[in-house]
């Protein structure tokens, strides 16, 4: 609210009119008070004028800031959208189509969210989807319209919630359980990347590598006692090889690569590494058992000898006799 300029300049003139004294004075304080006034009424103009400039500013600004976060609030439910199709359509696939040619595939194991996906054109890897937004942000806006436009018509389409809940969703109880890594889990792993790899000379490596756990899974039955010596096998040996796999089943598709033969040759070496590495482990699995076999057979041996019952003693005379 404004307030009222003071007119005691006014009443300061009417003084000096209606006293009777001083007359010789009263132009000199005429000018004095209307000087004065006029720079009081200045002042609190522009004061006045500073407040309501500054209050529109600040509606303005409020204004620009709503704006700004309901902005944010609908691209952030668009990605909510989007990461609840992808984890959907990814389930049984490993890439997806969308503008200009772009083909978006999975560069991890499972889908998590838009940061798990690279970013290929005519089957050239560009680079990560995160460095694809920050190189090309007109593109990137396109991919995402179209990806929201594909899940909206899709049947795969499913409620949203909140966005923070979808970029972070609690783990149910039974998503908490980790699947045990033993051999039949390494078997489906290798199974599984080995379908998504057709070079034959790695897939027939990765076929006598699910061979070798098959007889591990066998033996690990037979010889419970044996399990230390899988520890190492389970724990780091084919995890690091699940990695590698994964890693090369995305980079299959850049043979123009300079490093593409290079790679693809040492993958192949690990593989035949792998299985010689466990060879010796499934023959290290039963040395202690034909060991021990050895020496029952010997101490049996020993036994019939002593009491003279041996193939080339009493035993065949006796059978004879009868």
């Amino acid at each position: 609210m404004r307030r009222r300029n003071s007119n005691w300049w006014v009443w300061l003139i009417l003084f000096f009119v209606f006293s009777g004294g001083m007359s010789f004075m009263l132009p000199l304080f005429l000018i004095i008070a209307v000087v004065v006034g006029i720079a009081i009424a200045s002042v609190s103009t522009y004061k006045n004028n500073s407040s309501d400039e500054q209050s529109f500013n600040q509606f303005s600004s409020y204004r620009r800031e709503n704006r700004y976060q309901r902005s944010g609030s609908s691209q952030s439910s668009k990605i909510a959208k989007i990461n609840l199709y992808l984890r959907q359509y990814f389930k049984s696939r490993n890439s997806i189509r969308v503008v200009d040619q772009i083909e978006l595939r999975l560069r991890e194991e499972k889908y998590a969210s838009l940061s798990s996906l690279d970013v290929y054109r005519n089957n050239t890897y560009i680079c990560s989807l995160n460095d694809y937004q920050r190189r090309y942000p007109e593109s990137y806006s396109a991919i995402i319209n179209d990806l929201y436009s594909t899940q909206a018509n899709s049947p795969l389409q499913a409620e949203v919630f909140d966005a923070e809940v979808v970029e972070n969703p609690q783990p149910k109880k039974e998503e908490t359980v980790k699947k045990e890594k033993n051999a039949q889990y390494f078997i489906e792993e290798i199974t599984s990347l080995n379908n998504d790899i057709p070079d034959e000379e790695i897939s027939n490596g990765l076929y006598e590598t699910a061979s070798l756990l098959k007889q591990v899974q066998t033996l690990e039955s037979k010889f419970p006692n044996s399990k230390d010596k899988l520890k190492k096998l389970y724990e780091y040996y084919l995890p690091i090889l699940i990695n590698i796999l994964n890693q090369y089943r995305n980079l299959q598709y850049a043979k123009t690569d300079p490093s593409y033969e290079d790679t693809k040759n040492k993958l192949i070496r690990t593989i035949h590494l792998i299985n010689d590495a466990m060879a010796k482990i499934i023959s290290s699995m039963t040395d202690e058992d034909f060991i021990n076999l050895s020496a029952d057979i010997s101490t049996l041996e020993a036994v019939l000898k002593k009491d003279g019952l041996t193939s080339d003693g009493s035993m065949r005379s006796s059978g004879q006799g009868r």
